[in-house]
């Protein structure tokens, strides 16, 4: 068994590797995106020339993620998906990176706290069709928006995601939306298509539950009739509230979000209503 770095040609593999999890939220897009974003942390593991397993780390400035860890069933029980993961943590770790996060599905959990992970809380999913419709003071995301969305994303993340963000207006740019209030951005929303659904977030409001309701009610109504799925965090009851208030329904199966380092407020915002992704945060 050979762990390489995952290349275009590759592409297609992690997005097969995904959907046969039922992944609905991950796209081929997702995986270009990955490696335009940072080649050196995209994995591959190989067995007798065969491509079986993916993994994905992703690094900010001083915090990483791990996300799209996958092993092709026939070649589950042999240590290639512990070996991958591994593999991801020495490659934040040799960038410097002290703060590693995760979004663990439950019968992965154990395999996260033997390796020196923490619980920190439920990561929840929600599904469902929300009313579209204009509101007042929400307009479409336009690029000069960037700079000041960038600002509030740093501040209320906690670290420089701008690539991720950039890169997803410039693809899905008609599932993206800014509050303005006084010609000051006070939230925005982006979305983007996956299988059947439009995942949902970034999302951030500074304003009221309405105002949040009414970015998300702007994706709704690009959505073209196709659910949303939204990622809160638990420790953000304002965030499930207002999820809830709109219609959607929970997902069975959480994940929890987990951590090794000492920093655990990555995310965790009041105003930050909805996480960007698993594997990013």
């Amino acid at each position: 068994m050979e762990i390489r770095l995952m290349m275009t040609s590759d592409v297609e593999f992690a997005f097969a590797c995904t959907r046969a999890e039922g992944w609905l939220g991950e796209t081929k897009e997702v995986f270009e995106t990955f490696l335009a974003h940072d080649p050196q942390g995209c994995f591959v593991a190989e067995h007798e020339g065969r491509a079986v397993g993916i993994c994905v780390a992703t690094r900010y400035r001083s915090h990483g993620f791990i996300g799209e860890l996958v092993v092709a069933e026939d070649m589950r029980g042999q240590g290639i998906g512990e070996a991958l993961f591994r593999t991801a943590i020495d490659y934040l770790r040799s960038s410097a990176i002290e703060h590693i996060y995760l979004d663990g599905d439950l019968p992965a959990v154990p395999i996260y706290e033997r390796a020196g992970f923490r619980k920190i809380c439920r990561s929840l999913r929600f599904v469902g069709t929300v009313t579209g419709g204009p509101c007042s003071d929400v307009r479409s995301f336009l690029p000069s928006d960037m700079s000041s969305v960038g600002a509030i994303d740093r501040e209320l993340f906690g670290d420089d995601r701008s690539d991720f963000l950039e890169r997803r207006l410039a693809i899905f740019g008609e599932l993206c939306f800014v509050l303005e209030r006084r010609g000051r951005v006070v939230g925005y929303v982006m979305g983007r298509k996956g299988l059947g659904v439009v995942s949902v977030g970034p999302w951030v409001s500074r304003g009221s539950a309405r105002d949040g309701i009414c970015l998300l009610r702007a994706v709704a109504s690009q959505a073209g009739g196709e659910p949303l799925r939204v990622g809160v965090l638990e420790t953000n009851p304002r965030a499930v509230r207002i999820v809830r208030s709109c219609g959607v329904f929970e997902e069975h199966a959480p994940c929890w979000r987990m951590m090794m380092g000492r920093d655990e407020r990555l995310g965790i915002h009041d105003d930050l209503l909805a996480i960007g992704s698993a594997a990013k945060g």
